[in-house]
């Protein structure tokens, strides 16, 4: 076992990246983020309140799906496919069964725990009105 010095600490790490296949036969790569992008996508599912002098957080899990397969979607090299901003074409476009298939691999290879994902969409589900655009389905 090896004690990592500081230059081993900040060298870029390797990081895993499965594939995910579809039926159609076409697939993409995902990846695990760094731990400045897994900051930015929890961040991305988060809204800050001041009430008072308190900051409350509040989890806010819309397209929640979207957001960790634009996070996490990559070419062969591991280069993100997609910008943070794409997350609402992605869920709008893309069909719920892929960016399932998507989200699931992404959580997986992020150690995204079923149970912090199952809560986070559902969450998400129980917060959306009737003039929601946006569609979810069940696990």
């Amino acid at each position: 076992m090896t004690q990592l010095t500081r230059d081993g600490l900040l060298k870029k790490d390797e990081l895993k990246k499965i594939k995910v296949e579809f039926d159609d036969k076409s697939f993409v790569y995902v990846r695990e983020m760094t731990g400045h992008e897994r900051d930015s996508f929890e961040k991305s599912i988060t809204k800050v309140k001041v009430q008072g002098n308190q900051v409350i957080q509040e989890s806010v899990y819309d397209d929640f799906r979207a957001k960790l397969a634009v996070a996490t979607l990559c070419d062969v090299k591991g280069d993100a496919l997609l910008k943070p901003t794409d997350y609402l074409a992605l869920s709008q476009n893309m069909s719920a069964t892929k960016l399932m298939k998507i989200a699931d691999a992404a959580a997986k290879i992020n150690g995204i725990t079923p149970e912090e994902k199952e809560d986070m969409v559902k969450n998400s589900e129980a917060g959306q009105t009737g003039d929601s655009n946006s569609v979810s389905a069940e696990n």
